[in-house]
């Protein structure tokens, strides 16, 4: 399995620098506001936040699990 490498590229971007930049936004978000307001709802929005990041980093390693390294 072969994957070009602006392909290999705009997977990369779609699936890991996105997310990533939007996950760090939220876990700022809901880290600053957890620690300002502890028990209203805040951590769950920050535990959502690390399972988002969590499934998508496990989606692009799934899916280049059998593409080998150049």
């Amino acid at each position: 399995m072969s994957r070009s490498p602006n392909q290999v590229f705009a997977d990369f971007i779609k699936a890991f620098l996105l997310p990533t930049l939007v996950n760090k936004i939220f876990m700022l978000y809901f880290g600053l506001k957890y620690v300002e307001h502890p028990g209203e709802g805040y951590g769950f929005g920050l535990v959502i936040t690390f399972l988002f990041l969590i499934f998508t980093l496990g989606r692009l390693i799934w899916k280049y699990r059998n593409v080998e390294d150049p």
